[in-house]
């Protein structure tokens, strides 16, 4: 009885580290000689796969490479949970795709033919619904000024000016 019972507070303390921690990271960096805004966003493909669970109602798994599948809910799910402004305007940005490197699943976008940026400011609550505890690491490049932020529910924003 006591092998039994040892074996299973082995079991729930192994489980409940599996994934001691939520967070994506969003790298944002513009130029001005090319004025574009580049965007990358790093997570964890367990995380992205249940909150993409959660938001459609259906499973998937991002390993299986179904990028005609996934490329269309990504972005939906994307513009609907990230804003970015620049001078204090919501501007549209462009879903270029995903790829699997390794244990993260890295997500590109980009805004093309921006000029006369002063500011920069996001607006994030990715994967808020699925966990709580969700942290948003957020770095923003402003043509070289650059700043770092922690973004926890219910904070969304980040912003970057040169001012």
């Amino acid at each position: 009885m006591r092998r039994y019972l040892l074996v299973l507070l082995a079991l729930i303390l192994l489980t409940s580290f599996v994934h001691p921690f939520y967070t994506s990271v969003t790298e944002m960096e513009y130029n001005s000689k090319t004025k574009e805004l580049g965007i990358a966003c790093k997570m964890f493909p367990d995380d992205l796969e249940e909150t993409l669970r959660l938001y459609t109602g259906k499973k998937f798994d991002l390993y299986k490479n179904e990028k005609q599948l996934l490329n269309p809910i990504l972005e939906a799910y994307f513009k609907k949970h990230v804003a970015i402004l620049i001078n204090e305007k919501a501007r549209p940005y462009s879903f270029l795709g995903y790829e699997i490197d390794k244990e993260v699943v890295w997500l590109y976008f980009n805004m093309a033919k921006l000029t006369g940026v002063r500011s920069i400011e996001v607006q994030s609550n990715l994967m808020y619904e699925y966990k709580a505890e969700q942290t948003n690491i957020v770095h923003i490049d402003l043509d070289g000024k650059k700043q770092s932020y922690k973004l926890m529910a219910p904070a969304i924003s980040a912003k970057l000016s040169t001012r």
